[in-house]
């Protein structure tokens, strides 16, 4: 809440969670934020630049990329120009591949 709250009286610009595979954000931890966020001017979507839906249970469900929010909607378009550059590269591919492949691997017990 008090990332949000950053953005809200413009201490902060930019806020962005990207958590780890697997991770599921829960709505308690973003609701309240969001609502003030958007109140106060600013925009909140998911990474891929969609609402974030509070309506599917105690999880923001078909969250795959992560949170971002920010102070404005010019900026708001900046950044999702930048992620999806950036989410699209071949490097981070690569790591994205290896982070799943290693949180099955810990899924299924093996490499503890």
């Amino acid at each position: 809440m008090v990332k949000y709250a950053t953005i809200t009286r413009r201490d902060a610009k930019i806020f962005m969670k990207f958590a780890r595979v697997g991770y599921k954000e829960k709505i308690w931890d973003h609701a309240a934020g969001v609502i003030v966020t958007q109140e106060a001017g600013g925009v909140v979507t998911d990474a891929r630049g969609r609402p974030l839906d509070f309506s599917k249970g105690m999880y923001l469900e078909d969250l795959d990329r992560g949170i971002i929010a920010s102070a404005g909607a010019k900026l708001h378009d900046k950044i999702m120009k930048a992620v999806d550059a950036s989410w699209n590269s071949s490097s981070l591919q690569v790591f994205r591949c290896l982070t799943l492949i290693r949180a099955n691997k810990l899924q299924d017990g093996v490499g503890k």
